[in-house]
């Protein structure tokens, strides 16, 4: 009765959580059902000489298997491995018919046939959270995996000692040693709530992550904003140094972007920063490079070089990535976009700062000598 007061309460907590994207949303209705299905099923143990009549007999043992599904469900769920609808039901209908076959011939016979049912939901439940003991993304993940890993040992036990029971029937289907049903009613009492918990410090720690990057990304063209580029930039520079190697500070700004706002409206200078930073995303394909709408029309990329030669490419090539874009095609601006680079190459102990002054100083010349250009800081040429 206390172990189904527990998922009853461990399902109700979970359904009380709003979650933020579908997989979790997902993930805590399918664990909150089956610890719901898992109480409703073991709370009639309670009740006295009823619990021996074959149907509370029923209902505690499918209850329990079929909460076990759904929990098993929900855990997949939140690593993209949930249960199909087709998969779940002929599981259940896999354990419930033999049950209700063996309840149909005496208690003794469903009582040894149980076990085997609750190994088969015990496996169905780690193979769906496999991912918690492989790819953990925390300590919540590892004590769900021990979680299921102790039932799964658990239940292989119930079965041993079942098989080797010789005593009366048992209405809480409990055939072990005595001093081992206190270890199981503690055990048994204890998951649910402590699994639903693991669960919301799971699905909070995933929601922190999403507002992490959320505050980081620029919600129109997808790169880092300003902060985060300066924030991340610290230690980019910091292990270019420690390996003495050169960091290009690449300053970016769309030439006559004012113009297309004023002929075209806001509308259209949208759609042209969206589709010069796809541009220059795809020039950049470097897995240590910083790439970041700086404000308005200007981006700072940050690229790690080997010498000025190579920052010298990369700047072009971003210049030419800009210029390639179909804009008659995609906007029907006639001319195009360009965009205008000024360089400078970090040196010595050298903050961004400073960096960004001097990359700042050449953007100024490039666009004071044309625009659709690039030129280098002197003190990097």
């Amino acid at each position: 009765m206390i172990c189904g007061a527990s998922a009853a309460l461990g399902g109700t907590t979970l359904r009380l959580v709003e979650a933020t994207d579908d997989g979790a949303r997902g993930a805590l209705r399918d664990c909150g059902l089956g610890f719901w299905i898992l109480g409703m099923g073991l709370l009639p143990a309670g009740l006295g000489p009823l619990a021996s009549h074959p149907l509370m007999q029923w209902v505690l043992g499918v209850s329990a298997l079929l909460g076990m599904l759904f929990v098993g469900s929900g855990l997949g769920s939140l690593h993209g491995r949930r249960l199909a609808p087709q998969g779940l039901l002929m599981l259940s209908l896999l354990m419930v018919l033999p049950l209700t076959v063996a309840a149909n011939h005496d208690a003794m016979t469903y009582g040894r046939l149980f076990p085997y049912m609750l190994l088969l939901a015990s496996v169905v439940m780690v193979w769906q959270g496999r991912d918690y003991l492989l790819r953990p993304r925390g300590l919540a993940e590892q004590l769900v995996a021990l979680n299921c890993a102790a039932l799964l040992v658990t239940s292989l036990a119930r079965l041993v000692t079942t098989m080797a029971y010789v005593g009366p029937v048992r209405p809480d289907l409990m055939y072990v040693p005595e001093p081992w049903s206190t270890l199981y009613a503690v055990l048994y009492g204890v998951m649910p709530m402590y699994v639903a918990c693991l669960l919301l410090v799971i699905v909070n720690g995933r929601l922190q992550q999403k507002l992490r990057a959320r505050a980081a990304v620029d919600e129109l063209t997808g790169m880092l904003n300003r902060r985060a580029v300066r924030e991340q930039a610290t230690e980019l520079l910091d292990r270019q140094r420690r390996s003495r190697a050169m960091t290009a500070v690449l300053m970016l700004d769309l030439d006559r972007f004012k113009l297309v706002n004023d002929v075209h409206g806001h509308a259209a200078g949208d759609a042209v920063l969206r589709l010069a930073s796809q541009a220059l995303k795809t020039s950049l394909r470097q897995d240590d490079t910083l790439l970041s709408r700086y404000g308005g029309e200007e981006f700072v990329a940050l690229v790690p070089v080997d010498d000025p030669d190579v920052a010298r490419r990369v700047a072009e090539r971003l210049r030419e990535a800009v210029a390639a874009v179909d804009w008659h095609g995609e906007l029907r601006l006639t001319p195009g976009v360009t965009v205008s680079v000024g360089m400078a190459l970090v040196s010595g102990d050298e903050d961004l700062d400073q960096a960004l002054l001097r990359a700042d100083e050449a953007l100024y010349r490039a666009k004071r000598d044309g625009r659709n250009q690039c030129q280098v800081a002197l003190d990097a040429a």
